[in-house]
């Protein structure tokens, strides 16, 4: 990956131009996704981030588990909280305790970012790229790649999102390589990248209890751009078999629960409500509207089976009796 970086800009534009006509996407997009796996080299090669970081979310679906075909727009990470306190979250403490330290441990990340992660990548990156910590959120390094291509869509960087408040296990040890490394691998010195990823069937739950949170969602309250990809990503879960095999471990969801409404409380999400009895996953017809929108303006992200909206809120609603009837098993 690091030769191809150093191409010129009329040979990765070729590079990426011939990925994305045997792919069927845009050019932009198969760039994109070759800076995400480059970045996802410089982080993951060296110690000690292959040790403290773990790769998560959407990304790692698409990546290291080929289990959704959509482009990717950021890289979800966990710090082990361990680089920060020693002070274990996790121990039973009263809901105003665990915010005020919740608080702490995200201030304190916010300072590792800056003052040890930030430089640090900075000199491994070199001068390829330009990184900076997100002046909205201090918990996000963007990394803005040399550009070859315009788009409406997709920024011309990777968005490293870093929390310290997220689960570390079940994971497993993946290989991630971009698509262009696939079609064209006599160009790559690297091609690939190991990773240590949260496992699929882990995010499939966190997936859902998202869900389950928008079919709550205020009518007061506006969906958030970009969310429809959790229902995409859900609906390829089921698709690929990943669904199938979460079902068989329905204890993550107390896990993924528990977790959420100790470090991401929410008034509003029902977590309460998230259990196998009554899991809810279809967004409100209040907000379907809107998420139709989100899903039409997010086609350029995906290549491969695009299914209709219509199609995966049925297939959705399938999913959702299915958790219901576990409990009736049990």
């Amino acid at each position: 990956m690091k030769v191809v970086a150093q191409l010129s800009e009329q040979e990765r534009k070729e590079l990426f131009t011939e990925t994305a006509n045997a792919m069927g996407v845009t050019a932009a997009a198969a760039e994109k996704d070759f800076w995400i796996c480059w970045v996802l080299l410089h982080v993951f090669e060296h110690a000690p981030f292959n040790q403290y970081l773990r790769f998560k979310g959407g990304t790692s679906l698409s990546k290291c588990y080929g289990a959704i075909e959509r482009f990717s727009e950021d890289i979800d990470l966990i710090l082990d909280w361990t680089q920060l306190t020693q002070v274990n979250p996790v121990d039973a403490r009263s809901k105003t305790q665990q915010g005020k330290l919740n608080q702490s441990i995200n201030a304190q990340a916010k300072v590792f970012i800056a003052e040890s992660l930030l430089p640090e990548l900075t000199v491994l990156m070199g001068d390829t790229c330009s990184l900076s910590v997100d002046a909205d959120d201090p918990h996000t390094i963007n990394i803005v790649y040399p550009k070859a291509f315009e788009s409406a869509y997709l920024r011309p960087q990777v968005r490293l999102e870093i929390g310290p408040l997220a689960a570390m296990l079940p994971m497993a040890q993946c290989g991630v390589k971009p698509y262009a490394a696939e079609y064209f691998p006599d160009v790559f010195d690297q091609p690939q990248v190991v990773v240590p990823t949260i496992t699929a069937v882990r995010t499939f739950w966190e997936k859902l209890t998202i869900l389950h949170a928008e079919a709550h969602r205020p009518l007061d309250k506006a969906l958030p751009a970009r969310y429809a990809r959790h229902y995409y990503d859900v609906f390829k879960l089921i698709v690929c078999g990943v669904a199938g095999a979460a079902l068989a471990a329905t204890d993550l969801l107390a896990e993924v629960v528990a977790f959420k409404q100790r470090f991401y409380p929410s008034a509003w999400a029902n977590y309460d409500g998230a259990t196998l009895v009554s899991l809810a996953l279809l967004p409100s017809d209040h907000h379907r509207d809107a998420l139709r929108v989100d899903y039409a303006n997010m086609q350029e992200m995906l290549f491969g089976e695009k299914p209709d909206f219509d199609e995966m809120m049925q297939t959705l609603m399938v999913l959702e009796g299915d958790v219901h009837s576990l409990a009736a098993d049990q």
